[in-house]
C-alpha cells in the first residue's frame, strides 16, 4: 500500500487529518477511515474502500498495487474526494490519466 504524495483529505480536522494520514502511510489500522484508490479489479479511474477491507488476505496480495489517492471519513467524504479529484483533473493538463495527474 502507497499514499500518494499530498493525498485529498475530506472530513477531518487539521491536527486529526495529520495523525490519520500518518498511521496510513505507516500502514496501522484505522477505524472508521475511507480511502480512494487507484482501480484494483475494475476498469474505473479510482474507487472507493472502507480503510480497514485492505487489510483482508485479497488485498494484502494486491498491497503493492494499492494506491491511496484520498482519505475521508465517511463514504460521503469520499464521494466529495472523488469529485475534487476529477474537478482537478479537468482543470489539469492530464487528459484524465489519474496516474500521470499524482505523478505515480
Amino acid at each position: 500500500m502507497k499514499v500518494v504524495d499530498a493525498p485529498y483529505v475530506q472530513g477531518f480536522k487539521d491536527k486529526r487529518k495529520e495523525k490519520i494520514v500518518k498511521k496510513i502511510r505507516h500502514k496501522r489500522k484505522v477505524d472508521k477511515v475511507y480511502v480512494v484508490t487507484l482501480p484494483l479489479i475494475t476498469d474505473g479511474i479510482m474507487d472507493i474502500y472502507e480503510y480497514k477491507h485492505l487489510f483482508s488476505k485479497f488485498y494484502k496480495k494486491a498491497s503493492d498495487e494499492i494506491y491511496i489517492l484520498g482519505i475521508a471519513k465517511s463514504k460521503k467524504d469520499a464521494n466529495e474526494v472523488v469529485r475534487d479529484i476529477v474537478q482537478d483533473m479537468y482543470d489539469s493538463d492530464t487528459d484524465f490519466d489519474v496516474k500521470k495527474f499524482f505523478g505515480i
